[in-house]
């Protein structure tokens, strides 16, 4: 009886740790991002770069980049992601996003290349860059025919009938992802640019855009938040039972063994935003080779179980295994080469 008391608090301090203020206070903004996605930029810009009639090329390379500019973790994503569902976006630029929104996460990154390595830090790069497209490409051919589309061409050329100029949308959609980028930690800068968004506001919008704005964000957060907070109690369960010192033992070579292992412990594991660099960092210290090392950055990030629960309600359940599937697969084959690479 204490052993399972003691699983559930640690799913319940997994929830404890997860809701800080800061998280909180990035969620919101992000949540608040896209329902501004999914409120003002209208069908015919989105079907533009991700809809079915886009250039493939063009939609794969967007959504493979859009990720960069976004210090988000895969939880921040998601709403993001169900917004471009929603308005129509193909399901392989979709999960291109989906993959390199926390994948390619810029903080990420050069936390990377500080902490564990230059060569680590470039094979995780090349890496998303590899597997976005990839992802997306793949679920693009299994899936496509699936697709539920309007036959009617009209419906991806839907004209906007807001009295704002393009520039001045373009305009407060860089003032919100500069506040997310931002976020809290640099509190100035923050403050620099709300002050800027509320005067877009005054000036720009309606005041009904504005209610249907935050009952947008709303209807996200309400199927969205209940969900991922199962997940992440869940979560804090399975890294009770399954101790990281076990996971160590089965990652000190390079087999594909041995990066499938990382890869799933990644994917099935909750990492907020930049703390599966100090994890992997340690694991590293344990004995875990670079080339597990690289396969659980690149699943850890863009999967996690509570990422999961949330997907399956978006793409739905044959859909989402297929996608975690490709992840874990895909994501330890990098780490394999990358490991043979960096030690030739």
């Amino acid at each position: 009886m204490q052993a399972i008391i003691e699983v559930l608090l640690s799913g319940w301090q997994a929830l404890v740790d997860y809701l800080s203020i800061s998280r909180i206070i990035m969620l919101t903004i992000a949540f608040f991002l896209s329902g501004a996605i999914s409120q003002f930029m209208s069908q015919g810009a989105v079907m533009k770069y991700f809809g079915p009639n886009a250039k493939k090329w063009l939609s794969y390379l967007i959504a493979t980049i859009s990720g960069a500019i976004l210090a988000v973790c895969s939880c921040s994503v998601l709403p993001m992601f169900a917004s471009i569902r929603k308005k129509g976006a193909g399901i392989g630029p979709a999960v291109t996003f989906l993959f390199a929104g926390p994948a390619i996460n810029v903080l990420a990154i050069v936390f990377t290349f500080n902490m564990i390595g230059i060569d680590i830090g470039i094979a995780r790069v090349l890496g998303v860059f590899f597997l976005s497209p990839v992802i997306g490409l793949i679920m693009y051919i299994l899936y496509n025919k699936s697709e539920s589309i309007d036959a009617n061409a009209s419906m991806f050329n839907i004209k906007d009938d807001s009295s704002r100029k393009a520039w001045q949308n373009l305009l407060f959609f860089i003032t919100l992802i500069a506040i997310l980028v931002s976020g809290v930690k640099h509190p100035i800068i923050t403050a620099v640019f709300t002050v800027v968004l509320i005067i877009e506001l005054i000036l720009y919008f309606k005041k009904h855009e504005l209610i249907e704005w935050c009952r947008a964000t709303f209807d996200l957060a309400k199927k969205i938040v209940p969900l991922f907070l199962v997940g992440v109690f869940l979560a804090g369960i399975i890294q009770a039972v399954i101790p990281p010192e076990l996971m160590v033992k089965f990652v000190g070579n390079n087999s594909f063994g041995a990066n499938a292992i990382a890869s799933v412990f990644g994917a099935f594991m909750y990492f907020a935003t930049l703390t599966e660099v100090p994890i992997v960092n340690s694991f590293m210290s344990l004995g875990m080779l670079k080339g597990p090392a690289v396969a659980l950055l690149l699943a850890g990030p863009s999967l996690s179980l509570p990422n999961m629960i949330v997907i399956s309600k978006v793409l739905g359940i044959k859909k989402t295994f297929t996608y975690v599937g490709l992840v874990i697969l895909l994501s330890a084959l990098i780490g394999m080469l990358a490991g043979y690479i960096i030690y030739i």
